[in-house]
């Protein structure tokens, strides 16, 4: 019996750990998951002079691919960012837009494709969600709902 018990046991963990999380937002074949805007030091940020990052990791799961070309808010300003290290120096500027092949993941990461929020209007908080609107050219408009967090 407590080897049944220990079997019924250690299949639940595995399985609860293969399980996959919901999105946090799914429309046209695109997926959205692990969506945060990251708020440095978990200070509340309000006003011109902040500036904050969002990530997530963006799944095509139509066949056909697709491409991130623009983002929006209703706090501030919002823009596609990459950064790059050229030689010895790291860069960041604003892109047009993120390509999102068919049937695979494009994660927007600190270091790599980000969204950059400046001009920030509304006070933020750890623990506060916001609607970042994401437009696809294939997918169209997909609003995704993101916890405000310092991790």
């Amino acid at each position: 019996m407590k080897k049944v018990v220990l079997f019924m046991f250690i299949l639940a963990v595995l399985l609860t750990a293969c399980a996959s999380a919901a999105p946090d937002a799914s429309q046209n074949g695109i997926e959205i998951t692990g969506a945060r805007v990251l708020l440095p030091g978990g200070d509340a940020m309000n006003g011109m002079d902040s500036t904050l990052a969002a990530f997530m990791t963006i799944k095509n799961t139509s066949a056909a691919a697709d491409r991130l070309t623009g983002v929006s808010v209703d706090f501030g300003e919002a823009s596609l960012h990459e950064t790059k290290i050229e030689g010895d120096v790291m860069k960041m500027d604003a892109i047009l837009g993120v390509d999102i092949p068919a049937g695979q993941m494009v994660e927007l990461r600190s270091g790599s494709y980000h969204i950059m929020f400046m001009n920030i209007t509304k006070e933020l908080k750890v623990g506060n969600s916001v609607n970042i609107l994401l437009n696809f050219e294939k997918a169209g408009k997909v609003t995704v709902p993101v916890k405000v967090t310092d991790k």
